[in-house]
């Protein structure tokens, strides 16, 4: 019985480890990065909107810079096709173009929320 005991301790590490991982898209790798936690962000949600494309309600804040942003949206609210087209449209309000971009979750696991990490070329 004692045999087993390392086995079964490193099954259940790496099944915690892979709660953590997400796959970026289009490229099939993992990813365990979580986006810092969930900031405060008092601008509007007209901002939000204008800055990602999607509803402005939606959105709780965007940190970040024009090399590596975070977009904080509500999975459940967040229109779908606008979460696509939001890194390029994030990038191009920096005036760039859009290097990569993954959905993961806030450091702090704000329920209901995922952070749309955004890297911007340039």
């Amino acid at each position: 019985m004692k045999r087993g005991l390392p086995a079964v301790s490193a099954a259940l590490a790496a099944l915690m480890l892979a709660g953590c991982m997400t796959a970026a898209p289009g490229t099939g790798t993992a990813t365990a990065a979580l986006a810092p936690p969930v900031p405060k962000d008092e601008r509007s949600h007209g901002t939000f909107e204008q800055m990602t494309g999607i509803n402005g309600d939606a959105v709780s804040a965007i940190s970040g810079d024009s090399k590596r942003a975070y977009i904080y949206f509500d999975f459940f609210a967040a229109d779908k096709t606008a979460v696509k087209a939001a890194p390029a449209k994030l990038c191009a309000h920096y005036g760039k173009g859009l290097k990569s971009s993954f959905v993961t979750e806030p450091g702090d696991r704000e329920p209901g929320i995922k952070v749309l990490v955004v890297d911007c070329a340039g």
